[in-house]
C-alpha cells in the first residue's frame, strides 16, 4: 500500500524529488517513505541521483525494448 503511494507521488510529480516531498505526498513518515524508497530501488522501479547535497526520486525509466514489450502485453490481455 505505501509503496502504490510512492510509486504514484513519483508518477504524478513530473520529474525527481525529495524524499521529504514524496513522504509529504504520500501522507507517510518521513523515515518509512526513505526506508521504501531504497527498497524500490533494490527493486529497479525508482531511481535516485544526488544533487548538490540532496537525494532527488524518480521513477525509472525503462529501455525501449521494455517498453515494447510492456505495450505489447497490454494489447494483448483481454
Amino acid at each position: 500500500m505505501r509503496r502504490g503511494k510512492i510509486l504514484e507521488v513519483l508518477k504524478t510529480a513530473g520529474g525527481p524529488i525529495g524524499a521529504g516531498e514524496v513522504s509529504t505526498r504520500a501522507g507517510i513518515p518521513a523515515q518509512r517513505a526513505r526506508a521504501e524508497l531504497f527498497r524500490l530501488m533494490g527493486e529497479g522501479k525508482v531511481e535516485c541521483k544526488q544533487v548538490g547535497g540532496q537525494l532527488l526520486w524518480a521513477l525509472k525509466l525503462g529501455t525501449p525494448t521494455e517498453e515494447r514489450y510492456e505495450k505489447l502485453a497490454k494489447k494483448l490481455t483481454p
